[in-house]
Protein backbone atom coordinates (compact mmCIF):
# COMPACT_ATOMS: atom_id res chain seq x y z
CA UNK A 1 0.00 0.00 0.00
CA UNK A 2 1.43 2.86 -0.41
CA UNK A 3 0.60 6.26 1.65
CA UNK A 4 0.81 9.68 -0.39
CA UNK A 5 2.29 12.40 0.97
CA UNK A 6 1.88 16.13 1.11
CA UNK A 7 4.30 18.15 -0.89
CA UNK A 8 4.75 21.42 -0.15
CA UNK A 9 6.59 22.33 -3.86
CA UNK A 10 3.90 20.62 -4.94
CA UNK A 11 0.95 23.07 -3.63
CA UNK A 12 3.05 26.16 -3.67
CA UNK A 13 3.34 25.12 -7.72
CA UNK A 14 -0.21 24.82 -8.29
CA UNK A 15 -0.45 28.17 -6.88
CA UNK A 16 1.81 29.99 -8.84
CA UNK A 17 0.01 28.40 -12.23
CA UNK A 18 -3.56 29.66 -10.68
CA UNK A 19 -1.63 33.27 -9.89
CA UNK A 20 -0.13 33.38 -13.43
CA UNK A 21 -3.88 32.56 -15.23
CA UNK A 22 -6.01 34.92 -13.53
CA UNK A 23 -3.70 37.15 -14.16
CA UNK A 24 -3.59 36.37 -18.14
CA UNK A 25 -7.70 37.41 -17.30
CA UNK A 26 -6.77 41.00 -17.73
CA UNK A 27 -8.92 43.91 -16.15
CA UNK A 28 -12.72 43.73 -16.91
CA UNK A 29 -12.64 46.40 -19.34
CA UNK A 30 -9.84 44.00 -21.22
CA UNK A 31 -12.46 41.28 -21.14
CA UNK A 32 -15.29 43.24 -22.17
CA UNK A 33 -13.71 44.60 -25.19
CA UNK A 34 -14.67 43.33 -27.97
CA UNK A 35 -11.85 41.81 -30.02
CA UNK A 36 -12.01 43.54 -33.51
CA UNK A 37 -12.84 41.75 -36.66
CA UNK A 38 -9.18 40.34 -38.82
CA UNK A 39 -8.36 42.50 -41.47
CA UNK A 40 -9.04 40.15 -44.88
CA UNK A 41 -6.08 40.48 -47.14
CA UNK A 42 -8.81 40.07 -50.33
CA UNK A 43 -10.18 44.12 -51.05
CA UNK A 44 -13.61 44.82 -51.15
CA UNK A 45 -15.05 44.01 -55.23
CA UNK A 46 -15.67 47.48 -56.36
CA UNK A 47 -19.30 48.09 -57.29
CA UNK A 48 -20.08 47.91 -61.02
CA UNK A 49 -20.91 50.60 -63.23
CA UNK A 50 -24.48 51.17 -64.19
CA UNK A 51 -23.63 51.73 -67.79
CA UNK A 52 -20.85 49.88 -70.25
CA UNK A 53 -21.58 47.01 -68.07
CA UNK A 54 -23.48 43.65 -69.38
CA UNK A 55 -26.40 42.78 -66.78
CA UNK A 56 -27.24 39.46 -66.83
CA UNK A 57 -30.67 38.84 -65.53
CA UNK A 58 -30.65 36.06 -62.63
CA UNK A 59 -33.79 36.52 -60.90
CA UNK A 60 -37.21 38.60 -61.03
CA UNK A 61 -38.73 39.55 -58.15
CA UNK A 62 -36.62 37.47 -55.77
CA UNK A 63 -37.32 34.45 -57.98
CA UNK A 64 -34.19 32.92 -59.46
CA UNK A 65 -34.95 32.62 -63.63
CA UNK A 66 -35.85 29.13 -64.98
CA UNK A 67 -33.09 26.91 -65.85
CA UNK A 68 -34.53 26.85 -69.51
CA UNK A 69 -34.05 30.45 -69.77
CA UNK A 70 -30.66 31.18 -67.81
CA UNK A 71 -27.61 33.20 -69.13
CA UNK A 72 -30.69 34.39 -71.72
CA UNK A 73 -31.21 37.26 -70.61
CA UNK A 74 -29.06 40.03 -70.83
CA UNK A 75 -28.77 44.12 -71.57
CA UNK A 76 -26.27 47.04 -71.21
CA UNK A 77 -27.09 50.81 -70.85
CA UNK A 78 -24.85 53.18 -72.86
CA UNK A 79 -23.63 56.24 -71.59
CA UNK A 80 -25.56 58.09 -74.78
CA UNK A 81 -28.95 57.23 -73.71
CA UNK A 82 -29.65 53.65 -74.95
CA UNK A 83 -30.18 50.53 -74.31
CA UNK A 84 -30.36 47.26 -75.87
CA UNK A 85 -29.84 43.16 -75.21
CA UNK A 86 -32.17 40.26 -75.20
CA UNK A 87 -35.01 39.79 -73.22
CA UNK A 88 -34.42 36.21 -73.20
CA UNK A 89 -35.90 35.25 -76.82
CA UNK A 90 -35.73 38.77 -78.89
CA UNK A 91 -33.16 41.19 -78.86
CA UNK A 92 -34.52 44.79 -77.90
CA UNK A 93 -33.04 48.50 -77.52
CA UNK A 94 -34.67 51.51 -75.81
CA UNK A 95 -33.86 54.77 -74.68
CA UNK A 96 -33.02 54.53 -71.48
CA UNK A 97 -32.45 57.76 -68.98
CA UNK A 98 -30.78 57.53 -66.04
CA UNK A 99 -31.34 60.15 -63.52
CA UNK A 100 -29.88 60.11 -59.88
CA UNK A 101 -31.21 56.54 -58.29
CA UNK A 102 -34.14 55.92 -61.39
CA UNK A 103 -33.70 54.78 -64.62
CA UNK A 104 -36.74 55.01 -66.90
CA UNK A 105 -36.36 52.72 -70.49
CA UNK A 106 -38.43 54.59 -73.24
CA UNK A 107 -40.76 52.09 -75.59
CA UNK A 108 -38.77 48.81 -76.81
CA UNK A 109 -38.30 47.85 -79.80
CA UNK A 110 -37.91 44.40 -80.35
CA UNK A 111 -37.52 41.27 -82.85
CA UNK A 112 -40.73 39.39 -82.68
CA UNK A 113 -39.49 35.48 -82.63
CA UNK A 114 -42.61 33.60 -81.14
CA UNK A 115 -40.89 32.61 -77.46
CA UNK A 116 -42.55 29.76 -75.68
CA UNK A 117 -41.78 28.50 -71.91
CA UNK A 118 -39.18 29.79 -70.12
CA UNK A 119 -37.45 32.33 -72.34
CA UNK A 120 -41.16 33.49 -72.98
CA UNK A 121 -42.14 33.94 -69.55
CA UNK A 122 -38.98 35.74 -68.81
CA UNK A 123 -39.60 38.22 -71.83
CA UNK A 124 -42.80 38.55 -71.21
CA UNK A 125 -41.89 40.20 -67.33
CA UNK A 126 -38.75 41.91 -68.01
CA UNK A 127 -40.62 43.76 -71.12
CA UNK A 128 -43.50 44.84 -68.28
CA UNK A 129 -40.42 45.45 -65.78
CA UNK A 130 -38.49 47.42 -68.17
CA UNK A 131 -42.23 49.84 -69.13
CA UNK A 132 -42.95 50.33 -65.65
CA UNK A 133 -42.07 53.96 -65.61
CA UNK A 134 -39.13 54.82 -63.48
CA UNK A 135 -37.17 52.18 -61.88
CA UNK A 136 -34.92 52.46 -58.63
CA UNK A 137 -31.72 51.15 -59.22
CA UNK A 138 -28.89 50.08 -56.93
CA UNK A 139 -25.69 48.26 -57.71
CA UNK A 140 -23.36 46.19 -55.00
CA UNK A 141 -20.27 44.68 -55.80
CA UNK A 142 -21.21 42.96 -59.14
CA UNK A 143 -25.29 42.93 -59.00
CA UNK A 144 -27.66 45.09 -59.99
CA UNK A 145 -31.21 45.46 -58.32
CA UNK A 146 -33.80 47.34 -60.43
CA UNK A 147 -36.89 48.19 -58.84
CA UNK A 148 -40.70 49.36 -59.70
CA UNK A 149 -42.89 50.81 -57.71
CA UNK A 150 -45.05 48.20 -57.88
CA UNK A 151 -42.35 46.45 -55.85
CA UNK A 152 -41.46 44.37 -58.97
CA UNK A 153 -38.04 43.88 -59.78
CA UNK A 154 -35.19 42.36 -61.39
CA UNK A 155 -31.57 41.13 -59.87
CA UNK A 156 -28.61 40.62 -62.58
CA UNK A 157 -25.05 39.79 -62.41
CA UNK A 158 -22.22 42.07 -64.19
CA UNK A 159 -20.76 40.67 -67.11
CA UNK A 160 -17.86 42.02 -68.87
CA UNK A 161 -17.86 45.57 -70.12
CA UNK A 162 -19.39 46.90 -73.48
CA UNK A 163 -17.46 47.07 -76.43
Amino acid sequence: MRILRHSPGLAAGGLVLVLALAGCAGTPQERDTPVPAPVSATPPVPDAPLTVTRWTVTALSGVPVPAGAAGRARFTLAPDGTAGGSLGCNRFSAGAAVAGPTVTFGPLTSTRMACEGPPGEVERALTGLFGAGPLTWQVRGATLTLTAADGRSLTAEAGSAAE
